[in-house]
């Protein structure tokens, strides 16, 4: 797999809306030949404004096209009326040319089911590898590496929020939450974001709010480990969202730290299934009890058999999918 690189992004003097218009155009042409010279038997796009691409490529060299949403594409947070319109627009039009369809949870996938026509379709979480081996472990996340930096004592609990730090993940909530006296664990917070000034400041004002600098993929999950329990409180911004399984809650899952979730149906169903921890309502007093009733119950470690959360079993899934459409083992073209 190799990235392209596209001319017209590096030409800043043109207006914002014709250099889009060209980067599109010069993608769509860079694919379409390299598509062309390859003649894949499959192809497999993950984003949308390339789906036309894809399935023209398909048409011409009589391949097919798996079509994979990572979100609901057409209603997911950040996303402009225009653009959600657009979307939608693009993924009709195209659908009869897509042969399989893959997405991340299960309302999702019925959602396209429903809206569209059916196809052989697959749900692949996004998920990390599932390693047992303690080798991946980092040495300085050894232990209470939370409560050692930050000088917390070992009979206080610490949360750990990890992923985006924006607008539409509960970030001020949590925030809000850790305010309270009868609360008296502390909050890491791990990522990148717009919020990113907004947690220093109430770090500075309440010595129970920590910030985290970022860690390389490889570590998230030993980092992760050292804390008692993680957040995943997703707000009800688009639709997407209410449908999703966000990455960081496999993360948790896999570093063994029990989560405290929201309640949206797949989010709740998977934490139920296979005891990932606790769900509450996206609310301030919601989260508080639950917080507080985690606090009674002390630290606790996952003990569930979650392997097939892993990504060996999704990646299972993906290719049963490949078999299914190119049973001869032909070429596969990943545009994305």
């Amino acid at each position: 797999m190799s990235t392209l690189k596209v001319f017209f992004r590096s030409i800043r003097w043109i207006p914002a809306h014709l250099r889009y218009g060209l980067i599109y155009l010069e993608i769509w042409m860079r694919v379409l030949v390299r598509g062309l010279a390859i003649r894949p038997h499959l192809i497999h796009c993950h984003d949308t404004p390339l789906l036309p691409i894809a399935v023209t490529i398909a048409w011409l060299c009589r391949g097919k096209v798996i079509y994979d949403a990572h979100e609901l594409e057409s209603d997911k947070n950040g996303q402009t009326r225009w653009m959600a319109w657009c979307t939608l627009a693009i993924e009709k039009f195209c659908w009869r040319g897509v042969d399989g369809f893959v997405t991340v949870s299960s309302s999702i996938l019925r959602w396209y089911m429903e809206r569209f026509t059916h196809k052989d379709s697959a749900l692949v979480y996004n998920s990390p590898v599932f390693n047992r081996d303690p080798v991946q472990d980092v040495p300085e996340f050894k232990g209470r590496y939370f409560h050692r930096k930050y000088g917390i004592s070992e009979d206080q609990l610490v949360f750990v929020y990890l992923g985006l730090l924006g607008p539409g993940r509960g970030i001020e909530t949590l925030l809000k939450v850790f305010t309270s006296q009868e609360v008296r664990a502390h909050v890491v917070f791990i990522g990148r974001g717009s919020l990113r000034e907004t947690i220093v400041n109430h770090a500075v004002q309440n010595g129970r709010v920590h910030l985290h600098d970022v860690v390389p993929h490889e570590q998230v999950v030993p980092l992760v480990r050292t804390a008692d329990y993680g957040f995943c409180m997703v707000e009800c911004v688009s639709l997407s969202d209410y449908y999703s399984l966000p990455n960081k809650l496999f993360e948790y899952a896999f570093a063994g730290v029990p989560v405290l979730a929201s309640n949206f149906p797949d989010i709740q169903e998977l934490v139920e299934r296979f005891q990932l921890g606790l769900c509450a309502v996206n609310e301030v007093d919601a989260i508080a009890h639950a917080v507080i009733r985690l606090q009674r119950e002390g630290r606790q470690r996952m003990t569930s058999d979650i392997e097939s959360l892993g990504w060996k079993a999704q990646a299972e899934r993906l290719l049963a999918m490949y078999q299914r459409l190119t049973p001869t083992n032909g070429n596969v073209y990943n545009v994305k």
